[in-house]
């Protein structure tokens, strides 16, 4: 995750701390974002001009994840959609 360029649309990893029992990571802080489906349910209905660009927003992450080899977790359309 270190060696993975910087991306708007992604959290970036700060620091990673290891003891006994646990690797920690300490991640940038999201706190100015709204989550996709509380946008969803704010705006009521997407044009499918506007469903196109969150899309591609979201393919985009994707194909960086993809190139650095990091998986996804399970349930990544759950953390995209919640």
């Amino acid at each position: 995750m270190r060696h993975m360029p910087e991306h708007p649309n992604v959290v970036t990893l700060k620091e990673t701390y290891e003891d006994v029992h646990a690797v920690h990571l300490v991640m940038e802080l999201c706190d100015e974002g709204v989550e996709l489906f509380d946008r969803i349910v704010a705006r009521g209905h997407y044009t499918e001009r506007a469903a196109a660009v969150v899309t591609k927003t979201i393919m985009a992450v994707v194909q960086v994840r993809h190139g650095f080899a990091l998986c996804l977790s399970p349930d990544w359309s759950i953390d995209i959609l919640s």
